[in-house]
């Protein structure tokens, strides 16, 4: 069996495509808009909510089925409609592109699969299920993300982000490591076991 191998894009200034209407269309349309994403929408029927939120969030929309050409100058793009013929058709296209791109919960069409990311500030940690479990993945997202929003989290990664812009070079790494030694998780994941 082959894993995922994860990284953390910098989407910044480049445009990805996001295909598809509902609440899923929303999300990820805020989603890479946090990340600096310049977006392409194309929805059949994008609604009131896709509408007004591509609008205030400076996203070209276009009232139209998908065609391959979307594709055009795009880095990643994303399915939220659950149709599998366009998630496959999608796939190709994209792969003839070298475009990654993920059909929301249909993994077999992917060439990437969304993680639920738990943040304070700029650390985060990523969670994902290869596709297979994202009812987990974002449980687990809550869970991790309810411990790195306490002020004592946030405040030491502040501290930590301060001591390496003002540190030396020579001193840099090896203050950062012992800072960084400072932190620790302490407690257990707990799983309920189904009342009989």
């Amino acid at each position: 069996m082959t894993f995922s191998f994860p990284v953390a894009l910098k989407l910044e200034g480049r445009l990805c495509l996001i295909v598809g209407h509902g609440a899923e269309a929303v999300r990820r349309l805020e989603a890479l808009t946090e990340a600096g994403a310049n977006l392409r929408v194309v929805a059949t029927s994008s609604g009131g909510d896709l509408t007004s939120r591509a609008q205030a969030l400076g996203a070209s929309l276009a009232e139209r089925e998908y065609q391959a050409s979307d594709l055009e100058g795009v880095w990643l793009a994303v399915l939220c409609d659950q149709n599998a013929e366009l998630a496959a058709r999608m796939g190709a296209d994209a792969d003839a592109r070298q475009v990654f791109f993920c059909a929301v919960d249909q993994p077999s069409y992917s060439s990437y699969s969304h993680v639920g990311l738990a943040r304070s500030g700029p650390l985060f940690i990523a969670i994902g299920t290869e596709g297979k479990a994202p009812a987990l993945a974002r449980r687990m997202k809550h869970e991790l993300g309810r411990a790195l929003k306490t002020p004592v989290v946030r405040e030491f990664v502040d501290k930590l982000v301060e001591l390496r812009e003002t540190a030396s070079d020579a001193e840099r790494a090896e203050l950062m490591t012992r800072e960084a030694a400072r932190f620790r998780l302490e407690g257990a994941f707990v799983v309920d076991t189904p009342e009989s």
